[in-house]
């Protein structure tokens, strides 16, 4: 990625000690080999696919390598984005009224640039735990890096846990705080984690057998409301077989001119009340019912749809999704954004 003639400069590499201590904290690092997936449908076929996509392996794609995730702003002021177009799983988390973030997981696919990266929020601990990935992040309130820090099963390397020379660098031609990038490859190469993420989702053999296309509901377009005027839009678009992105603004699409797409969209209906956990300082923010939760979802796949209910048990556990008809939910293999809008909130699938 290239962010024009901007000069990019390192970050601080500040408070390095913090960085040594966390960086024995976390599962032993393994040489875990890629694993080898298969398919949850009725096809007798065994693939080596990748674990968040569920699309086979093509020659030359390295995936001996933990899930890097990232925080990334999603305000006005914080596009275009670069990078957010090649993550396998993104999530929209809700960060306020009319306000919300993305945490973008990559894996398949390492861009050299992403960003602006942004701070901790509580739902990180619960969504990324699964995966034990590496960690990008601007840091963020005493309180929530303390909760993260005690109940996430990642390697939280933020903006002042990295040594020099450092994987963040700044865009000083964008206002802050949406200013900060950071390199996935060279954040993933400081940590000790090595592992390979677990597959996070089920995957049908191709999009034909996926839950939604079999259930063949209405799923050309998908209305999510995050606040009065604050929509996120999915239209499909059959040639490309993909649903296209819109934030209440326009399109979404990237500095390259890439318009933000899926093969998948998971709308999860979440719970959230405004708080803190525990005492250290900072103010409340919303903390989503995800550990122990569970409420009601509709997936999208192939131009239609498929609703049922989701829970999810401690912290590690990845979510448990079943259709009304009581069967697991199968995506389509490719990729997959979460959006996670209020549990009263109206969604409109057409």
């Amino acid at each position: 990625m290239v962010v024009g003639v901007v000069v990019l400069v390192v970050l601080v590499a500040a408070a390095v000690a913090v960085f040594v201590a966390r960086r024995g904290q976390g599962p032993t690092p393994s040489a875990t080999p890629v694993p080898t997936v298969t398919s949850p449908s009725a096809t007798t076929t065994t693939l080596m696919t990748a674990p968040l996509t569920g699309l086979p392996v093509t020659p030359g794609m390295s995936l001996d390598h933990p899930a890097v995730a990232i925080k990334i702003s999603d305000v006005r002021q914080a596009h275009p984005q670069i990078g957010v177009d090649k993550a396998d799983i993104v999530f929209t988390e809700p960060i306020g009224v009319a306000y919300t973030r993305l945490l973008a997981v990559f894996h398949s696919q390492l861009p050299s640039l992403v960003g602006p990266v942004r701070s901790v929020r509580p739902p990180d601990a619960p969504l990324l735990s699964p995966l034990e990935p590496v960690f990008g992040n601007t840091m963020g309130a005493p309180w929530v890096v303390s909760y993260v820090d005690s109940v996430g099963r990642l390697d939280d390397l933020g903006t002042l846990r990295v040594p020099r020379p450092g994987a963040y660098v700044l865009n000083r031609s964008r206002p802050l705080p949406d200013h900060v990038f950071v390199k996935p490859r060279t954040l993933m190469g400081l940590s000790k984690f090595t592992k390979p993420p677990a597959p996070y989702f089920s995957y049908a053999a191709d999009l034909a057998s996926a839950s939604a296309s079999s259930a063949v509901g209405a799923g050309t377009s998908a209305v999510v409301p995050y606040g009065a005027g604050f929509n996120m839009t999915w239209r499909y678009d059959a040639a490309r077989k993909r649903y296209l992105r819109s934030e209440p603004w326009g399109p979404h699409t990237t500095l390259d001119g890439i318009r933000v797409s899926a093969t998948n969209v998971l709308v999860l209906k979440v719970s959230s009340s405004l708080g803190k956990i525990g005492t250290d300082p900072g103010d409340p923010v919303p903390i989503l019912k995800l550990t122990d939760g569970s409420g009601r979802f509709v997936a999208l796949a192939g131009g239609h749809s498929v609703a049922g209910a989701w829970s999810k048990g401690p912290v590690t556990d990845t979510f448990v999704l079943r259709t009304d008809s009581g069967q697991p939910l199968l995506l389509a293999p490719g990729n997959t954004w979460v959006e996670m809008p209020g549990a009263a909130a109206t969604v409109t699938i057409r």
